[in-house]
């Protein structure tokens, strides 16, 4: 489907997914493959895994050895939503993974960390919404790139009590309307 004239392309990311859409649009560093968008919308970006010292240790090693080494990712369904309706429903999906590999890893390390590097150049028009209390992705990372980027590209708002799929909590309602309000805006 065509977009009508005079929309913005937003870009809309959560999770690791909110990773991947932010080092798209960090750049390319020359190869090729990134994109214009007009915006950008990240929910609780995986910017900063949280990863322990022997959690490092391990992926420096494993890496080396056996970088396709798929091993359990360590996150529990309850981290994800205080709902249980939804932790019920994302334990019957038969497409969730739970399975992560050292390549896979490293992926999300870098990819945080070139986006944290190039959050005080950030010009793209960037709503940045994260789950205070994330179990599954480190919050520090979504305020670190907040602190860092300019205020005039990138509008920033932790839910506090929210855990990791803050779309899926039972205070949805709020934050679909910070979305609603800030998409309003930028059109």
């Amino acid at each position: 489907a065509r977009l009508p004239p005079g929309l913005p392309l937003v870009l809309l990311g959560h999770s690791m997914g909110g990773l991947v859409a932010a080092r798209f649009v960090a750049g390319d560093d020359g190869a090729g493959w990134a994109r214009p968008v007009q915006a950008l919308v990240l929910s609780s970006p995986a910017l900063d895994p949280g990863m322990s010292i022997p959690q490092k240790l391990l992926l420096a090693s494993l890496g080396r050895l056996a970088p396709n080494l798929a091993v359990g990712n360590g996150l529990k369904p309850e981290w994800i939503s205080r709902d249980a309706q939804v932790v019920r429903n994302y334990r019957a999906d038969p497409l969730v993974q739970d399975r992560v590999t050292p390549r896979l890893a490293r992926f999300i390390v870098d990819g945080g960390a070139a986006v944290a590097a190039r959050a005080a150049d950030w010009r793209l028009p960037t709503l940045l919404l994260y789950a205070g209390s994330d179990r599954c992705v480190a919050p520090a990372g979504s305020a670190a790139f907040a602190a860092s980027a300019p205020r005039s590209a990138v509008t920033a708002q932790v839910f506090q009590p929210l855990f990791h799929e803050i779309f899926n909590e039972p205070e949805q309602a709020q934050v679909f309307g910070r979305l609603r309000d800030w998409l309003l805006r930028l059109v």
